[in-house]
């Protein structure tokens, strides 16, 4: 089978022709075709489809010597063999997030009986704690947009996008769909859930646990290692202590706690760069019509998507993440006095706005060296923004008036959809002199790709700082720290930025848990 790409159409009934076309063969050489992957190509006047497709024909050989033409990969995932070290307890999962779901859901199924703790809620609870918290009611800091269930992915777009060759992302995809996704994850560019599509997968993977015995301890929180020779013994968590000798540790970005907990045992960290900056939000209709031009009007296109990346005079990237068409900018705190956005969509994509994270890449020019000095940056920018604010209200201002210094007294045609109120602030004072001249430059050069993006009524709100982690812990080969018998996974412990990429790192450290120990009696 070969694996052939830029099949550019309109429409799937014209996909075949296009490969006929493409291939200068007969309809009666190719046997089979199915699609591999879809996008939308906005990059000329004219918007097209382009697949990816893998299609059976005659003396396939001959044609991989063609642009565009390779064979197509093996992507079936093949389970690891078990060791023969017999575990003589349960491996433990901290945090349910995609790092912790994938790897239990990998433990599980080869009949390992995880034992996975979550310091939230589960979801239904979980949705009314952070209902109550965005209706204007108090935060609770252990089940937030942060914590519990399904972690922080589960209030987000539900971006399944990684630009990761790992073999494991077709498997973590597959996998949704079995639990309940839209098979059509499998084919877009751009996969994605949304936080209304979540739940029900969430639920589902709960159920399938534990019919595959693993147990699920949720408000149960990690508060102390018991560590004897370098190596792993027990837990003490709030429900009491828990022997283990496997640990993966997939406690997510917002966990300082555990984090701070974790070097006071000992385990190797390290500094890591990692982005602060806003949310921009628009008009949908305004990025439709900016990036689809003369197809802004067609459902099969909408809602458009961009992203955005430069590098500023001081050497700073800045670059639009996680941009959420039809979306909403979010609170998502996890600790009180401090000040968080994000973004979330739902599966629908079809609210009024359209918000991206608009960031700046800070390292330890910034905060210095000392272990702690990015997180202690990252806090102190949380709890500035709290005071600006205001009883978690966001810091809001017209990005044209950011750009002059002008504190804005008024919404213009964009409204926020920030639910816990907004503050007028000028976000020149929020920001280092570092970061604001890499956001002004970036808003500048963003105006000329996308005309309209910075000097409009486009709405900056403050602040976005948790789009990755700013500690490593440090682990070697075998994915292990220092501590023997503890695999630091996922997005919080520096080594995943992302839903995909999270459940990769998960399957991997269940992997290798598997490859070393039998399953336990």
């Amino acid at each position: 089978m070969i694996r052939i790409s830029q099949i550019k159409c309109l429409r799937e009934d014209q996909i075949e022709g296009q490969i006929l076309k493409k291939l200068h063969i007969l309809k009666k050489d190719l046997f089979a075709w199915q699609i591999h992957r879809r996008s939308v190509d906005a990059r000329h006047q004219k918007i097209l489809f382009s697949y990816t497709v893998d299609a059976q024909v005659r003396n396939e050989k001959r044609f991989l010597k063609l642009r565009d033409v390779s064979l197509s990969p093996d992507e079936t995932y093949h389970d690891v063999c078990p060791g023969s070290t017999l575990l003589k307890h349960r491996p433990v999962v901290v945090g349910f997030g995609p790092a912790g779901m994938f790897a239990a859901l990998q433990l599980a199924k080869q009949g390992y009986r995880p034992l996975v703790i979550e310091r939230g809620s589960e979801i239904t609870r979980r949705q009314q704690k952070v209902k109550t918290f965005w209706d204007g009611g108090p935060l609770d800091p252990e089940c937030n947009v942060q914590f519990g269930q399904g972690g922080a992915g589960a209030f987000s777009d539900g971006k399944l996008t990684t630009r990761s060759k790992d073999p494991r992302s077709r498997k973590v995809l597959r996998e949704f769909v079995d639990l309940g996704a839209d098979p059509d994850i499998l084919i877009d560019a751009h996969p994605h859930i949304g936080t209304d599509g979540f739940v029900p997968i969430l639920k589902h993977l709960d159920q399938r646990l534990r019919a595959l015995g693993a147990d699920i301890y949720y408000d149960t929180c990690l508060e102390d290692l018991v560590i004897e020779d370098g190596k792993l013994k027990a837990i003490q968590t709030s429900r009491g202590k828990i022997s283990c000798e496997q640990l993966i540790l997939s406690i997510g970005h917002s966990a300082s706690d555990t984090i701070r907990m974790c070097a006071k045992n000992g385990l190797h960290m390290e500094n890591k760069p990692f982005a602060v900056g806003v949310r921009i939000e628009h008009k949908q209709a305004f990025i439709d019509q900016a990036i689809l031009h003369e197809m802004a009007q067609d459902d099969r296109f909408r809602p458009a998507r961009y992203q955005l990346s430069m590098t500023a005079s001081n050497q700073k990237g800045v670059y639009t993440f996680c941009m959420c068409p039809g979306g909403l900018v979010i609170p998502c705190s996890s600790s009180e006095g401090k000040l968080v956005v994000n973004g979330m969509s739902y599966a629908a994509r079809d609210g009024e706005n359209a918000n991206s994270a608009l960031l700046v890449q800070v390292n330890e020019k910034d905060y210095g060296t000392k272990l702690f000095a990015g997180l202690e940056y990252q806090e102190a920018l949380e709890k500035k923004a709290f005071s600006l604010g205001k009883d978690y209200r966001a810091c809001v201002q017209l990005s044209k008036d950011y750009l002059q210094g002008i504190c804005s007294k008024e919404f213009g045609t964009v409204s926020s959809t920030y639910c816990r109120q907004t503050t007028f602030v000028d976000l020149n004072t929020l920001f280092s002199d570092s970061v604001n001249q890499a956001l002004h430059e970036g808003l500048v050069q963003f105006e000329k790709r996308i005309p309209g993006f910075s000097l409009d009524d486009a709405i900056l709100t403050a602040v976005e700082s948790r789009s990755s982690a700013a500690v490593r812990i440090v682990r070697n080969e075998d994915l292990q720290s220092n501590i023997k018998g503890i695999y630091p996974c996922g997005e919080g412990s520096g080594y995943a930025g992302g839903i995909m990429t999270s459940a990769i790192d998960g399957l991997r450290c269940a992997e290798k848990i598997i490859e070393s120990f039998a399953k336990p009696l």
